[in-house]
């Protein structure tokens, strides 16, 4: 019972420690830019406590402001002793700098934007190597539905019948175990990268994507378990339609706020930018606000940055357009970057220096997350050549058996029985294939985007590729058989 105590508490920390790494360059770019502007130890803790973006760190300073209230500890000794039991290292090591350089005299500020900088290089390191991660999931992921297309087709291949048999004698059931597979392992995949790539955005709402997505879904099964249209082969067109026609409203709503956070990323280095400069031309803080957030050039941002600048103008309190500029954009790095801007000036801060390196910041953590945005897009193209090529090898297969099935029953007067076994087992094969895609599409998303919800617009394309694929080989317009029969 201990040891299983130690090992969930062990494991309570490493999560903990993986949380609090992320939220650590922020952290320390707020302890930089608040003691760069005069701030001591205590006052930081203070407005960091207000931070609710980020809760981990959050809850630590509690913790640190309790001992220091309640207790009447000292808080460079309170630091001090967070340091000795950290819940990251990378916490504890900057904290114990921090503390040193105050006790010892010397330059804080020198420590503190040393520390920002490293935290950066570290930041950029980390997402590299997650792009790594990422690169030999992905990879396994394409080996293994390769290795199930392989091992589908060769158990279909040993027997010289797949509908009905060896020689057609004995009755053997189609290897459709093997294709429940593919869907599995992608199902598999997706739950193993749920916390491997994190997107700025959030998911879409269960409820709201449930309520478009299960009616179509529910309609197009309930007509595919009732054999409605089981005599015109149709039910995967079926499936495919109900999940493209469940997928439009989330798709074109992931891709609005996609493409509004995308623009909101790049807006804001340039506002800080602009606020620096009219800064060091003798600007005031505000001021240097409301002449950068009334540019034109910022896109979908624009209504944003244009509201920012008018409520300025109307005397409104930074906490108070923050608060809304909350309820508008979701996009974590906006937020936060917007937060300790309004922070340092709302606190009388907003020095030339300080406000400098704020906009180092913000360009830097654009940098990576573009960076690793662009490393990440080729495996969109790596998806649909997947699918693209097993779908439709999976059914030129399927159909080359056709063909010889029915050549080699032409002197049994049997067609109709291998025919309608063929057609079944398409049927079942195309249903596989369509649940594959749908499901890759997401597996998609998530890779590349960060958010399974980026990826319906993937699956739609994907199934609307794969209902081609089999319409091109229910109509023949492939057909092995035909290319391989020798001329006469």
């Amino acid at each position: 019972m201990l040891s299983l105590k130690k090992l969930d508490q062990a494991e309570y920390e490493k999560k903990q420690n993986k949380k609090i790494e992320r939220e650590l360059p922020y952290f320390i770019t707020i302890i930089s830019l608040l003691a760069s502007s005069g701030f001591g130890p205590y006052t930081i803790l203070q407005k960091i406590r207000e931070l609710n973006l980020l809760p981990i760190i959050q809850i630590e300073t509690i913790k640190i402001l309790k001992r220091i209230d309640l207790l009447g500890i000292d808080p460079l000794t309170a630091l001090s002793e967070a340091k000795d039991k950290p819940s990251s290292r990378g916490l504890g090591e900057f904290l114990g700098g921090y503390v040193s350089a105050i006790q010892s005299g010397g330059n804080v500020i020198n420590y503190l934007k040393s520390k920002m900088s490293s935290s950066y290089e570290r930041l950029e390191s980390s997402e590299k190597q997650s792009v790594e991660k990422l690169s030999g999931v992905v990879h396994a992921w394409l080996t293994m539905q390769i290795v199930i297309l392989a091992v589908f087709i060769l158990v279909a291949a040993i027997g010289s019948n797949p509908m009905t048999g060896s020689g057609g004698t004995n009755s053997s059931q189609p290897p459709y175990l093997l294709l429940i597979f593919s869907p599995v392992i992608s199902i598999a995949f997706m739950k193993m990268v749920q916390n491997m790539n994190r997107s700025n955005i959030h998911e879409i709402e269960m409820k709201k994507l449930l309520k478009f997505l299960l009616p179509p879904f529910l309609a197009g099964l309930t007509l595919i378990a009732s054999n409605a249209f089981s005599g015109l082969s149709i039910n995967a067109y079926i499936l495919g339609c109900s999940l493209a026609a469940g997928s439009i409203w989330p798709a074109l709503r992931f891709q609005k706020i996609y493409v509004a956070n995308l623009h909101a990323e790049a807006a804001t280095p340039q506002i800080l930018r602009d606020i620096t400069e009219a800064r060091k031309a003798g600007m005031g803080p505000e001021k240097c606000i409301i002449h950068a957030c009334k540019r034109k050039d910022f896109k979908s941002f624009n209504i944003t940055a244009n509201t920012i600048a008018n409520k300025l103008e109307w005397g409104i309190p930074l906490s108070n357009i923050f608060e809304s500029l909350y309820k508008e954009v979701k996009n974590f790095q906006v937020l936060i970057t917007f937060r300790i801007l309004f922070e340092i000036i709302s606190s009388g801060g907003g020095n030339v220096n300080t406000l400098d390196s704020l906009a180092d910041a913000s360009e830097k953590i654009h940098n990576i997350t573009k960076t690793k945005r662009e490393m990440l897009q080729p495996y969109v193209m790596v998806g649909f050549m997947l699918i693209i090529i097993t779908g439709f090898t999976t059914l030129l297969t399927i159909d080359s058996f056709t063909d010889i099935n029915v050549a080699k029953n032409l002197v049994h007067n049997n067609n109709t029985q291998t025919s309608g076994a063929s057609d079944d087992l398409l049927d079942v094969v195309s249903i596989a294939i369509i649940a594959q895609a749908w499901l890759a599409g997401l597996f998609i998303g998530k890779i590349t985007k960060g958010a399974y919800s980026g990826g319906f617009m993937y699956s739609m394309l994907l199934t609307m590729i794969s209902m081609a694929a089999i319409a091109m080989i229910q109509l023949h317009v492939i057909n092995i058989g035909a290319i391989l029969q020798p001329s006469k």
